[in-house]
């Protein structure tokens, strides 16, 4: 199955779905951890394309007013920042506080932020989590938590709200979660970045399959995808034989947004709620739940 899911990535077909194709997103509020580089900013500014009013979530308010301002250049349109750090629960609850004072809408709440082979400074997030998972899942678990009434609010019978969960062909790798490495100690100590982080995309999909059991009812959809291989910075960080990989086998980050981009705004992607995987609209080496 890993093979399989590997293979896909390195050799997928071309996409028969384009951000072209979105409506028009002018009455629509989004909101994107991450989204001042790779797969989170062209998810941003394919929005901002469409005249969605986005939220671009980050932990550096300079590396954000940076890509705001790229992005207003590259499309006329302005994001908003939104300070954010999902290694620091107080941080997502000031955050989520601070969205909520700021806007009763939110349409698509994109969950892209990530996080492999943190540096030795960072490996635990501030309440002593493993940063990777502590990011990739604890942080955003408290968000979507914390936001959803207000996802709720603007969902419609015929127009469901999306909560996007961001995963990856890495949730082949684990068996199963070790919830005792998640915190400092032995088990920690033995469990690889790559596995820890793999086993952070298995738990986004859990979580997000596991809000779908209700969250139609509340004309809600929630849709975990796989962006594909795609080259961005989450790998800044890794061994140099790991950033050559995904500089030799990767694709351009305009692929990585086509999963994020139909679940979050193409009406009839509503109907993959809680689904195993999307097709034939993308193809499905690029999402996933």
């Amino acid at each position: 199955m890993a093979f399989s899911a590997a293979f896909k990535q390195l050799f997928p077909w071309k996409p028969n779905w384009s951000a072209n194709q979105l409506p028009d997103l002018f009455t629509k509020v989004a909101l994107v951890t991450g989204g001042n580089a790779g797969i989170g900013r062209e998810t941003v500014k394919r929005l901002l394309m469409k005249n969605a009013k986005v939220y671009l979530a980050g932990r550096s308010q300079e590396r954000a007013e940076r890509a705001i301002g790229e992005l207003r250049e590259e499309t006329g349109r302005t994001a908003f920042f939104l300070q954010l750090d999902l290694a620091d629960l107080h941080s997502v609850k000031r955050a989520a506080e601070e969205y909520k004072q700021r806007e009763s809408q939110l349409d698509a709440l994109i969950l892209n932020a990530g996080v492999v082979y943190p540096p030795a400074e960072h490996q635990f997030t501030t309440q002593g989590y493993d940063a990777t998972f502590g990011t990739n899942v604890i942080g955003h678990f408290l968000l979507h938590r914390l936001l959803y009434p207000t996802v709720t609010a603007s969902g419609r019978e015929s127009d469901f709200s999306r909560i996007v969960w961001l995963s990856s062909f890495a949730s082949q790798y684990p068996r199963a979660l070790d919830y005792e490495a998640f915190r400092d100690g032995p088990a920690h100590a033995k469990v690889h970045p790559f596995i820890m982080y793999a086993q952070s995309k298995v738990a986004a999909i859990m979580l997000s399959m596991r809000l779908a059991r209700h969250c139609a009812a509340d004309h809600v959809a929630s849709i975990a995808v796989d962006p594909g291989s795609i080259k961005s910075e989450i790998y800044r960080s890794s061994p140099w034989y790991i950033r050559t990989t995904d500089w030799m086998y990767s694709y351009p980050v305009e692929y990585g947004a086509v999963g994020p981009l139909y679940a979050a705004g193409s009406p009839e992607a509503a109907d993959y709620n809680g689904k195993v995987r999307l097709e034939p609209n993308v193809p499905q080496g690029w999402m996933l739940t």
